[in-house]
């Protein structure tokens, strides 16, 4: 069972330092048994991370796509466990998008958690703007398909002709607990062209050229990157294979 000094200790054998901005994408049952349970895999995260450092996880919910009422408190993440002990920590805060929403706890929580956004993986969403901060992300046993949702902000900025603009419209419940309405706008695979997300071929591209390193932790395999990177490299292999990260049948 893995313990609090082992996570710290691979989490920078991984390249994770102090004031790193980070986005956290995982599986918590990955690890095999961690003791202490999520509470433990955050405290050492923030613990390498430290006062200058500030941790992202995903808190989406795709229930405001079936008509039903988002509340930035109370509507759960479907991200994982992890993402859904950030959520609770009183010292997160959580955007306001109905639909792509993230869990923001350290130096830039108020400056991220505040931003409002109606494109999900767009400029300025969350995702936009982990280019211009330099972040990194980080995967815990889980697989690309269902994990890197930059590849999503790469193909909306890009352009691709799978993918096209829909607006799902519904109602929130804001911080101050005002019930107002509000809209979100996807860029959706076009579903009747058989288009399928697959984006494990991209990232194998990304693993054989060390944009992305892996470590194994326990039972999990951990995935460490730069944005930036990530958004360069895939962008130029767009050019080339307009497909890399979609399958149409």
């Amino acid at each position: 069972m893995l313990e609090l000094a082992e996570l710290i200790l691979k989490f920078q054998q991984l390249g994770l330092k102090n004031g790193d901005i980070l986005l956290v994408h995982s599986s918590f049952k990955s690890f095999g048994g961690v003791k202490g349970g999520p509470e433990t895999v955050i405290e050492a995260l923030t613990t390498v991370l430290g006062n200058e450092g500030t941790l992202i996880v995903p808190t989406y919910n795709f229930d405001f796509c079936k008509n039903q009422i988002f509340d930035v408190r109370k509507t759960p993440s479907q991200m994982g466990i992890i993402s859904e002990y950030v959520r609770n920590n009183e010292k997160s805060i959580r955007t306001l998008n109905p639909i792509y929403s993230f869990a923001i706890m350290g130096k830039l929580a108020k400056q991220l958690g505040n931003m409002e956004y109606v494109n999900c993986c767009g400029k300025d969403s969350i995702l936009g703007k982990l280019n211009e901060l330099n972040a990194k992300i980080m995967i815990i046993g889980v697989d690309y398909t269902h994990s890197l949702t930059l590849f999503h902000h790469i193909e909306e900025m890009e352009g691709c002709d799978y993918r096209y603009f829909k607006e799902f419209h519904g109602k929130i419940i804001d911080y101050e607990n005002k019930c107002i309405k509000n809209k979100a706008i996807m860029y959706v695979r076009d579903l009747g062209r058989g288009v399928i997300g697959n984006l494990e071929k991209m990232g194998k591209i990304l693993e054989d050229e060390e944009i992305i390193e892996v470590l194994k932790v326990g039972s999990s395999q951990i995935k460490i990157m730069k944005a930036n990177e990530v958004y360069i490299r895939t962008s130029k292999e767009m050019k080339i294979n307009p497909h890399i990260l979609c399958e149409i049948k």
